[in-house]
């Protein structure tokens, strides 16, 4: 093997997405996703972590306030439901509705086994309560 196969070798192998979404940098142990969301969503419900997450992007800001006053959030809404095989919603879609469906279709199509962790997290957390 050359030089730049085994660096390419290195970078693959230092890319690749660990199983159950672990994920470690340089100088630190391995972080198993899971085992944090779990402790984040007691501290979110304990109110110690905001719910709220917020993004700063202008043309996603004017795309998405433009969908809302024409009345197009309910379309795109409706069409991430019927992607992410969800029922349609009597109330319609806000702003928080359509950007959480977003970003549910994005991870899913992108990185599944992340959903996938995360669903984990929730389930274990919730029996965790009891």
């Amino acid at each position: 093997m050359t030089d730049d196969d085994e660096e390419l070798e290195q970078l693959r192998e230092d890319t690749e997405l660990g199983t159950r979404a672990e994920y470690s940098t340089p100088g630190e142990e391995t972080t198993n996703l899971e085992d944090t969301m779990v402790a984040l969503l007691a501290d979110v419900e304990a109110g110690e972590v905001s719910k709220t997450l917020s993004v700063r992007d202008e043309r996603l800001t004017a795309l998405v306030r433009g969908l809302e006053e024409t009345g197009g959030l309910d379309d795109v809404g409706e069409a991430l439901r019927e992607e992410l095989g969800r029922e349609a919603d009597a109330d319609g879609t806000d702003r928080s509705e359509m950007l959480r469906l977003a970003v549910r279709l994005g991870l899913q199509k992108a990185a599944p086994e992340v959903l996938d962790t995360a669903r984990d997290a929730s389930a274990r957390h919730a029996s965790e309560q009891f």
